[in-house]
């Protein structure tokens, strides 16, 4: 028997009290939350879709609120006016991302996306002018978005009005665009490779819910039998970086061209030589360039690829809307041509009905986490150095001060009197300020070029008149639920 005496248990007693009223109440001058409780905060009641608690706690604690991971805090910011305030108006403290073990163990510092300080500045400017680069004047983009979209036609073709799962093939066609824009090559989408990529890259987006307790307890890695699947995780990202792109890099680096300017690598490559030879202090180097790679198909693949499949959902659910795309298409540009960035000014229904389909699905109605580079005072709370802040854009695009009625599928969202566009601040698809979607030209210029293109060729119906559900699935991006369609060619 252990013999323990009356200060031993009223220490280890006290200890207890002491430990217990640490992990249940907030440092003074954090917004407010929901009570805590002991070692695991609130993530028990985090539930799978954040909208629906952030939407209940934004009505009981206001604007802004707090929420505890374990023992890790969270702030989310709700609402446009707060949020522009916090991430525009005082971008120099509101723009770093916060530490994560995943990102930090993938990235080790490199990088667009999840990086802070000066390599993120740099290698974000560059990136941005690149794009830019690529997608005016010249027409690079447009070109290589309409070279994969001959062959997502053929495909689609190939099925020959037949009931199939698009989800695949609309994720081929716009990796393909990502490869073609920084590799300069595009693959055939039954190639090896290639295939595995995407299998890596999928993977890996599926288990993103997994990373966030490995965020907050990186120790669980070691746990046997990988039941977290961070060893997974780590041997995609091993594909995606040993079999794809390091590969290309160097073949890049042995045929290097300094006059061609049409693929990412080679453009980047040049600019990292050029201030170099100046000596010139930059963090442009390899290890950057291959991690910038990998955040371009995380930032330009998967929200383009379910902003499609989700205007197939509502196209099938809404078959006048369809029709009404069509017909504009049909006036304005025909069959007998492709369409192109020059023929968006004259279809503002087609467009209205891609900004209502970015806002409708919320894609991604929390964005990328946010950090503050230091102790920050903020609408009268305190935001502590580091702290983890989550803007909450589906406060934004649903809300019905601003939308009307935003639970309504409706394009005229976003047309005036006159059926002409009709420009809304609140409109946050892709988040605002510095920390803006890297991909989010890219994005807007392959949605336009693809639907267009699909619906100028096919009509897009329920296979045995079964419509998909319009509710989704939450997991890195809000997705939809899997659904079988038949492409009926128009001519």
């Amino acid at each position: 028997m252990w013999d323990f005496g009356v200060t031993t248990v009223s220490v280890f007693l006290v200890v207890v009290l002491v430990v217990l009223w640490l992990t249940t109440r907030r440092p003074h001058g954090l917004p407010p939350g929901p009570a805590l409780l002991p070692f695991v905060g609130n993530a028990l009641s985090m539930g799978t879709d954040p909208r629906v608690l952030f939407k209940n706690l934004r009505q009981k604690y206001g604007d802004i609120f707090s929420l505890y991971v374990f023992h890790k805090p969270l702030i989310v910011l709700n609402g446009y006016n707060v949020i522009k305030e916090a991430i525009v108006k005082n971008a120099d403290v509101f723009s770093d991302r916060p530490h994560s073990f995943i990102t930090d163990f993938i990235a080790k510092g490199k990088g667009v996306i999840g990086t802070s300080g000066d390599v993120w500045h740099e290698q974000r400017r560059f990136t941005l002018n690149t794009l830019r680069e690529f997608g005016a004047g010249r027409t690079i983009m447009e070109d290589k978005i309409h070279e994969e979209i001959a062959h997502f036609v053929l495909a689609l073709e190939e099925q020959r009005g037949q009931g199939f799962n698009i989800q695949r093939l609309v994720q081929n066609a716009v990796s393909n665009v990502i490869c073609s824009t920084v590799f300069g090559k595009r693959f055939e989408y039954t190639d090896p490779l290639f295939v595995k990529f995407l299998k890596a890259l999928d993977d890996n987006f599926k288990r993103s819910t997994a990373s966030g307790l490995l965020n907050v307890f990186p120790l669980v890695r070691y746990l046997p039998g990988d039941p977290f699947q961070f060893k997974k995780a780590m041997d995609n990202v091993e594909i995606v970086d040993n079999q794809l792109i390091e590969p290309f890099i160097k073949n890049h680096l042995k045929d290097h061209d300094e006059e061609n300017r049409d693929d990412f690598i080679h453009v980047y490559l040049k600019e990292m030589r050029h201030r170099q030879q100046k000596q010139e202090t930059t963090t442009l180097d390899l290890e950057n360039l291959a991690r910038t790679i990998s955040d371009l198909f995380v930032a330009g693949t998967e929200t383009t690829a379910t902003t499609i499949r989700w205007t197939l959902v509502y196209f099938l659910n809404y078959p006048d809307i369809q029709e009404r795309c069509f017909q504009e298409i049909l006036e304005n540009v025909g069959q007998s041509r492709r369409p192109s960035m020059k023929d968006k000014t004259n279809l503002p229904y087609v467009e209205a009905t891609i900004l209502e389909v970015l806002r409708y699905a919320d894609i991604a109605p929390t964005a990328v986490p946010h950090a503050v580079a230091q102790d920050v005072q903020f609408r009268g709370y305190t935001f502590p150095k580091g702290v983890t802040v989550m803007l909450n854009l589906d406060s934004v695009l649903q809300d019905k001060d601003v939308w009307g009625d935003p639970q309504n599928f409706r394009p005229d969202h976003f047309l005036d009197g006159t059926g002409k566009i009709q420009k809304r601040d609140e409109f946050i698809p892709f988040s605002l300020g510095r920390r803006v979607c890297l991909g989010e030209s890219m994005a807007r210029m392959e949605l336009f070029l693809f639907l267009t293109t699909m619906i100028q060729k096919f009509k897009f119906v329920p296979v045995n008149g079964e419509k998909p559900p319009m509710d989704g699935i939450m997991g890195f991006t809000h997705l939809p639920c899997e659904f079988q369609v038949k492409a009926i060619p128009r001519n």
